[in-house]
């Protein structure tokens, strides 16, 4: 009996004990970790470009703080009851050890995950750049400043909480393309995953060093290995273009022709009737069009889409062709064709998105603008990463719009003395997020944004139609949209089952949301406006060589079938001949008004 009391009173002097001493001390040490996130937070909202990683931080500033209630309680309570705490605030700093910087490990996981998927496009100096840059990052944020504050708390604590932070940040990206976030994620999922990851690293109180060393390690090498494994090709295996039937149609032609010819692309540009559906009216702009010589082909669509689908499709004048972005970039049939007769090719965009990702002898053109470079790889790399997501916003890495703007004007004004293709891409007026695609919720604000995108594409239109009528009034000048602005439902995340519409639901709108796009052209002898049947934006070469080689022929011998691929995006409804088949408008035209 005795000997049980004992044993009870050993117990509850080991609670209190537990509860006096290491919690107490537990409690007062973590205010320490705690205002050091909060401090981490308050840099990375401030510092970080606006995106998923931004937003995250500005939440956990205004929340962690409310957690160092608790030690200033505590702390307050000891003094009050007089308690020694003495033996807290006399810590004796820690030292850095190797082991330390095991835990480098867990937030470089995913940052060489990202860059073994972008190899296609990243050199290895540019790896290493991005290796070493977030290495950097990691070391000081998560190993570094907690040892040097090991005086006022425990390092293991400390480097815990800020690898776990700092984890967050690096792996933002990935749980923003699996979750279809977009400028901000879901609080509850990130709190979910933080706590997840903190509670793993806090295990190193509980198990040996050793051990827990080597969990970290394997971790890292299964994740590595795993990436590399299922490492996805970009854009499939492109085709040969000597082998394309355009090819053997042109062989031995002889072109009479040798009009500059500038191909205008504005991204997400759309048709009349879309932007009416979005209560956009696009008339005067048209109007404008159709005052200075272009024929407006209204009710048009693009065979495929988004844009590596589409203009993949029209470089080539192959339904079929697997879409790679080097056709975007000068290797397409149709800068082979011009080429051979001539031509000088030139590429002129406001953003490297044409050229990112390529090797640079796959960038064919004679003059390209910006530069080709893989620095601007990892560049893009290094800001998605920041950003907390892989997203148009970060991947269109801009160039100086004046400058662009000139050099595309440069191209109209006839510097050269060969004559010119030009294809130029417009960033203006874009459309709905890429990946997950948009909420509901959130579409009334991405069509404002589209709308805006509208008047300042249409004030760029402008100004080059001004430039090629004073320099260049013999070109053949083709503005386009390259597909539309997927702004319906939830965009993009319409065949990713987001909204969980089907088929059924999918109506005229939807589908010229997708597929419907923009089309005007100015020819040099105006009658030629109506001499080819052009509906679909892929007509457009077949009507361009057509006239260049003097031969009406060849516009039906090279045009394809107009039925559009790439369905899923519309979840099955297609459009064959300017009908829509599936759907609610089932045998319906696309295109109700004609504004021709």
């Amino acid at each position: 009996m005795a000997l049980q009391q004992l044993s009870g009173e050993k117990l509850i002097t080991g609670i209190r004990n537990f509860i006096l001493h290491d919690m107490t001390e537990f409690l007062i040490t973590s205010a320490i970790p705690a205002a050091l996130i909060t401090v981490y937070s308050v840099i990375c909202s401030l510092l970080l470009p606006k995106g998923v990683n931004a937003a995250f931080a500005t939440w956990m500033w205004k929340i962690i703080p409310w957690y160092l209630i608790i030690p200033a309680s505590v702390f307050l309570l000891c003094l009050l009851f007089k308690r020694d705490l003495s033996h807290i605030f006399k810590k004796k700093p820690e030292s850095f050890n190797a082991a330390d910087f095991i835990f480098l490990f867990i937030p470089m996981t995913p940052v060489v995950q990202y860059i073994i998927s972008n190899q296609n496009s990243l050199s290895l100096l540019s790896s290493f750049f991005v290796f070493m840059i977030f290495a950097a990052i990691s070391s000081v944020f998560a190993i570094i400043i907690p040892v040097l504050l090991s005086r006022f708390s425990s390092k293991k604590m400390t480097i815990t909480a800020a690898t776990a932070f700092v984890y967050m940040l690096m792996s933002m990206a990935a749980l923003s393309a699996a979750n279809g976030w977009s400028n901000r994620g879901l609080l509850a999922i990130q709190c979910l995953v933080f706590g997840a990851v903190l509670l793993a690293l806090s295990l190193q109180k509980i198990i040996p060093q050793n051990l827990f060393s080597a969990a970290v390690i394997i971790f890292f090498a299964v994740n590595i290995l795993t990436g590399i494994l299922f490492k996805q090709p970009a854009g499939g295996m492109p085709q040969n273009v000597k082998n394309l039937p355009i090819m053997s149609v042109m062989a031995g032609r002889e072109i009479k022709k040798h009009n500059d010819i500038l191909f205008i692309v504005f991204e997400g540009y759309a048709n009349s009737e879309t932007l009416k559906y979005y209560g956009f009216d696009n008339s005067e702009q048209a109007a404008y069009l159709e005052k200075n010589g272009f024929r407006v082909y209204d009710g048009t669509y693009s065979i495929g889409v988004p844009t590596e689908h589409s203009l993949s499709k029209i470089f080539n004048i192959d339904r079929d062709i697997t879409r790679h972005k080097k056709y975007l970039a000068g290797a397409g049939a149709v800068h082979s064709i011009l080429g051979s007769a001539g031509y000088k090719t030139c590429g002129v965009f406001d953003t490297n998105w044409n050229l990112r990702g390529l090797p640079i002898d796959e960038i064919r053109y004679d003059m390209t603008f910006p530069a080709p470079s893989t620095a601007m790889d990892a560049r893009v790399l290094v800001n998605a990463i920041l950003t907390g997501e892989f997203s148009d916003t970060v991947s269109f890495e801009g160039v100086n719009f004046d400058s662009y703007l000139r050099q595309k004007h440069r191209v109209i004004m006839k510097q050269y003395a060969s004559p010119v293709f030009m294809y130029s891409h417009s960033g203006l007026p874009g459309h709905g997020p890429s990946g997950m695609g948009m909420s509901l919720e959130e579409r009334d604000a991405r069509v404002k944004n589209y709308l805006e995108g509208m008047t300042r594409a249409n004030d760029e239109m402008r100004r080059d139609v001004e430039t090629l009528i004073r320099f260049n009034p013999d070109a053949i000048v083709i503005i386009a949209g390259d597909h539309g602005p997927f702004l319906t439902k939830t965009g993009y995340g319409l065949s990713k089952g987001r909204g969980n519409f089907s088929s059924g639901d999918i109506d005229r709108y939807d589908v010229q949301d997708r597929f419907g796009m923009f089309l005007a052209i100015r020819w040099p002898e105006k009658q030629h406006g109506d001499r080819y049947d052009i509906k679909i934006l892929q007509d457009v070469f077949p009507a361009v060589f057509s006239y260049l080689y003097d031969d009406d022929t060849l516009f039906d011998k090279t045009r394809m079938k107009r039925m559009t691929k790439e369905n899923f995006r519309t979840l099955g409804v297609y459009v064959k001949d300017g009908i829509i088949y599936g759907g609610k408008n089932n045998g319906q035209p696309l295109f109700i008004m004609k504004n021709n």
